[in-house]
């Protein structure tokens, strides 16, 4: 299955829905003949036995003695298992699939040597929206077979067949892949073991307490234990947080997280399961609710602010400590990047290993991902999954892209490589670092206005919305995915980590009165810029171009601008009982799960969508239940995936970490909310003046 961003899907699919309704009237001129008992599938195979159509010698012969034999319960078990039009075609209902599992345990003594397939066959009848059936096919039959079937049976269509494959024997790559993941699963096992032997003999001797503990940091004890998953699940578990710490940030992570999972379950869920998904797209539009998913381009943005904040506060903390020349700081540069690879690249590649090799092969299922040629869950991986490595996927055709959800990780890698030199700015020169930084963020406006003006990218992704112009979709570059475009919210997370490290050292506080305009100003940007579009997406007004363009740009500056205001408020202890519960320790954990969440959750939603036997009708509270499901299974799942991938490779970054000189300690450690770099809050008044000055 090819990935494209979720933005250019829903676009295309969402605008199909609103033809589908459309052309309701049309489908209902002809679709009371597919009741009829032409299309039943006793019927169909009659119809192509009797010499109208030219099936090869194997498929005539064994759908020859079916029919023969359709009135075995076997045999009718085989006819019973195809899909055929129900209710809710009017509505929308496009999809049929039978029962696959029928199809695939058909088993008869009258013809022991029949085995079958499922196969799907779409039908394109002009003046209405395809149809698809499920086809319980004999393995002899090739597609060709049975679209001629559906050709007699059905006038003037088009018809064309897949089948799923049933070959689900490894080939060598994925036994590979499965052996590469074993042994670290079983190293793992092995720390785990050995680490627990270490306790229990730690503890029955408490007079050699001492001496086993030097143990523990000897080579190589202190390299195996970095995989313990006994001692990486308090590592993750712990609540505890280095004094300065940003804990609001925690919940943010959360909650943004949350919001990524919410969005990719209603479109895999809408475009693939949905029955009635016109329908229910016209009720769900009509809600402002609705909002919440199709503004799902502040997400990324909150990420992206979240990382710049991050970073400048850890940098600053660290430089003012350490004090390097221009020398020793760009010396540091390469370092901090490799630190940087080492923390985020291991869980990715093995997430990418899993998704490429063996993920196809761990359910099936009528709406399961048909192999073309390779059994993958994305074709596109095969030959493009360096790109993700290298974090230069971003820059991929959109019909190249691998792991579509991935293009976030890229930009952040490519933003977090320029950071330091605009840090390190701030840090010796204050105003020349501000002016650089804010140099960036208008370059990316800009930018984000021309674009969106080239491209003509629409912002209003409903099926109701209209439009005084063309959308045209850059297939080099697309608008939501360049670096150029997207750096806006790092480059004011860069500003609001330095606005809060210095506001932190000075122990400043807002008057009350100020604090209060501070929160009116991030409700009034945060709900406009979700809610504003609604009557745009529900059609009752035109966007022009000049609107277009407008939202691209200012829209997402306003929404950094109003969580930045959350931020700056909460972290300085002035944001009452919103601060209290985003610094809930519930989400320090949960926090750090936040990275392996985002990786696996697309994957997991595919399983658990893609392996659905029938289809459904979808409601709010529907839609409520897969979503809760989705964030339980996930998170479930990322805690294993985090302490065998991610965990000890952070572990291992920390060991390598601590043999270099001091100026390291600038390096920043995401896992742990990437605050344990202890804000310098004994600074002397010195300092404190300097920092005064360094603000104005």
């Amino acid at each position: 299955m090819e990935y494209t961003t979720f933005t250019i899907k829903a676009v295309i699919l969402l605008v199909a829905l609103l033809l589908a309704r459309q052309e309701v009237s049309a489908t209902q001129s002809w679709v009371s003949s597919l009741y009829q008992p032409g299309v039943d599938s006793i019927e169909i195979v009659r119809s192509a036995l009797d010499g109208r159509s030219q099936l090869s010698y194997d498929c005539h012969k064994v759908l020859s003695q079916l029919l023969a034999n359709h009135t075995d319960p076997d045999v009718l078990q085989y006819f019973d298992s195809w899909g055929r039009v129900g209710s809710g075609r009017i509505v929308g209902h496009s999809r049929y699939p039978g029962n696959y599992d029928e199809c695939m345990h058909v088993k008869s003594s009258l013809l022991p040597q029949l085995k079958t397939k499922y196969c799907t066959a779409s039908l394109t009848i002009p003046g209405s929206t395809p149809l698809q059936l499920g086809v319980c096919s004999p393995q002899q039959c090739t597609p060709e077979d049975l679209s001629q079937l559906y050709n007699i049976s059905v006038q003037d269509t088009t018809v064309s067949v897949t089948c799923q494959s049933q070959d689900y024997k490894l080939p060598p790559g994925s036994i590979a892949a499965l052996v590469v993941v074993g042994i670290v699963v079983l190293f793992a096992l092995v720390a785990t073991v050995w680490d627990g032997i270490y306790q229990i003999v730690e503890h029955s001797r408490n007079d050699d307490s001492q001496e086993y503990e030097s143990l523990r940091t000897e080579f190589p004890l202190k390299y195996i234990l970095c995989f313990s998953l006994y001692t990486n699940l308090k590592q993750t578990l712990s609540t505890s947080q280095p004094p300065g710490a940003l804990g609001c940030l925690n919940g943010i992570r959360v909650v943004t997280t949350t919001w990524v999972v919410l969005v990719h379950t209603f479109l895999t869920c809408l475009f693939t399961i949905v029955d009635d998904a016109a329908w229910f797209t016209k009720d769900f539009f009509n809600r402002m609710a609705s909002q919440i998913v199709f503004s799902f381009d502040c997400i990324v943005d909150s990420f992206f602010l979240i990382g710049g904040i991050l970073l400048a506060y850890l940098q600053l903390t660290a430089l003012s400590k350490s004090q390097p020349n221009v020398v020793a700081f760009l010396k540091s540069i390469p370092r901090l990047c490799l630190h940087r690879h080492i923390r985020l690249t291991p869980s990715y590649a093995f997430m990418l290993l899993i998704y490429i090799t063996l993920l196809w092969f761990v359910w099936d299922g009528p709406y399961w991902p048909v192999p073309n040629p390779i059994r993958t869950m994305d074709n596109v991986c095969v030959s493009n999954w360096y790109f993700n490595l290298l974090y230069i996927n971003n820059f991929s055709k959109a019909s190249s892209l691998c792991a579509g959800w991935s293009w976030y990780l890229s930009n952040d890698m490519q933003f977090f490589m320029m950071a330091p030199f605009f840090i390190y700015a701030l840090h010796r020169i204050p105003k020349i670092g501000l002016a650089i930084c804010s140099t960036m963020v208008l370059a990316s406006t800009l930018l984000s206005i021309v674009v969106s003006h080239k491209q003509q990218y629409p912002f209003a992704i409903g099926g109701f919305s209209k439009y005084g112009f063309k959308p045209n979709f850059d297939p080099v570059f697309p608008f939501y995915m360049v670096p150029w475009v997207r750096f806006q919210p790092y480059g004011i997370g860069l500003l609001v980590g330095f606005t809060i490290w210095n506001l932190k050292n000075m122990s400043f506080k807002f008057p009350k009165k100020y604090n209060i305009l501070l929160w009116c100003i991030a409700t009034c940007l945060c709900v406009s810029v979700i809610y504003g579009p609604y009557s745009a997406v529900m059609g009752h007004h035109v966007i022009s171009l000049a609107e277009n363009d407008l939202y691209h740009s200012l829209g997402r500056l306003a929404w950094t601008v109003g969580v930045s205001c959350v931020i700056i408020s909460c972290s300085l202890g002035q944001g009452g009982w919103i601060n209290g519960f985003l610094s809930w320790k519930v989400f320090v954990p949960l926090g750090k799960l936040s990275y392996c969440v985002y990786l696996i959750h697309l994957p997991i939603i595919n399983v658990l969508v893609y392996g659905s036997r029938n289809g459904t009708y979808y409601s709010t509270l529907m839609f409520t239940r897969d979503v809760v499901a989705m964030m339980f299974i996930t998170y479930l799942i990322a805690v294993p995936f985090s302490l065998i991938f991610e965990v000890p490779f952070i572990n291992l970054n920390k060991l390598l970490n601590r043999t270099k000189p001091a100026e390291n300690k600038q390096v920043k450690d995401e896992h742990n909310n990437g605050e344990n770099c202890n804000a310098n809050q004994n600074h002397s008044e010195k300092e404190r003046l300097l920092t005064k000055k360094n603000l104005k």
